[in-house]
């Protein structure tokens, strides 16, 4: 079996941290965001090769990160788009994943920007039970459940996908992380010859599963969609657990609780779920659910998921 990682998008809703970094190389915790989909897709031994799929733009950026971890599976293959306007989607970047590197047996796809509590072992194994066509699935809260391409299920079978409905039938997530069996892969191919949309993965699932059964696999526990400031500093909630992470940042007088911070200052100041990026300066403020990048703060009170900049 081989991997995909899908890291090629350009983040506009996390702007304008994302302008200059790609959102899977955004710090979470002691590691990078992508860092918890690639390091047990290395460490698992069913997975052969991993094929991390990004821009131009960023194709450097992701190949240091890969052999800084000294991943030894991960390649990165480059889309054919260096900014907004020129991307072309996920679909197509799987597709033309699958044109360069032909993968000869099942497919693991999964986003580089979501951080999910299950095992892939656990994944696998389910794939592994009767080796059809899977997808991951989660329950969110109903009011933010028109977010999402949203499954209905009967037992285990998907009988139903609605990718970002108005009312939402239900408050099962469909998540990018899916198992394709080779038929899927060559169906993959049919749907792009037939000009179908080549954005959101939401939008295959629909189209196979007039096709193809489909299998959800539901889990509990932690899955974040860190693709706004809100998803981000959730994530960084839950990893932090009320610790700090304080790389060469200088701390005085302050009270910090669930911080992350790098290369900055922070003096006589209170700071809860924070995100603290390079070269920035906080005095005498109070900031909750705030993420500062590059910013000089002064006698200031900031809250409620705000990026300043």
């Amino acid at each position: 079996m081989d991997a995909v990682v899908l890291a090629g998008g350009f983040a506009t809703r996390l702007w304008p941290i994302t302008k200059k970094r790609a959102k899977p190389l955004l710090p979470l915790g002691s590691k990078k965001i992508v860092d918890y989909t690639l390091e047990p897709l290395e460490q698992e031994k069913r997975i052969d090769n991993i094929y991390l799929s990004t821009n131009k733009r960023f194709k450097h950026d992701f190949q240091k990160h890969i052999e800084e971890r000294g991943y030894q599976k991960t390649e990165v293959v480059i889309e054919d788009s260096k900014k907004e306007e020129e991307k072309q989607g996920a679909i197509a970047a799987l597709y033309q994943v699958i044109e360069q590197k032909n993968p000869n047996s099942s497919l693991l796809v999964a986003a580089g920007d979501n951080y999910v509590s299950f095992k892939i072992q656990d994944f696998i194994d389910y794939y592994q039970k009767n080796s059809s066509p899977l997808i991951a699935a989660y329950d969110v809260p109903r009011d933010e459940a028109s977010q999402y391409g949203i499954l209905e299920l009967d037992g285990e079978k998907v009988t139903d996908f609605v990718e970002k409905p108005q009312k939402p039938p239900s408050t099962l997530a469909g998540i990018a992380y899916y198992i394709y069996t080779k038929e899927e892969i060559q169906l993959l191919n049919k749907y792009i010859e037939e000009g179908n949309n080549p954005d959101s993965p939401g939008y295959f699932i629909e189209w196979l599963l007039e096709r193809q059964h489909l299998r959800a696999y539901k889990f509990s526990g932690e899955w974040f969609d860190i693709g706004t400031p809100k998803g981000y500093l959730r994530a960084n909630k839950t990893i932090l657990a009320t610790k700090n992470i304080l790389e060469n940042t200088e701390t005085t007088n302050s009270e910090l609780k669930n911080v992350f911070a790098t290369n900055s200052q922070i003096k006589e100041s209170s700071l809860n779920n924070c995100i603290i990026l390079e070269n920035s300066k906080i005095k005498e403020s109070n900031l909750k659910n705030v993420i500062v990048d590059g910013a000089s703060i002064e006698n200031q009170k900031v809250k409620d998921y705000q990026i300043i900049n």
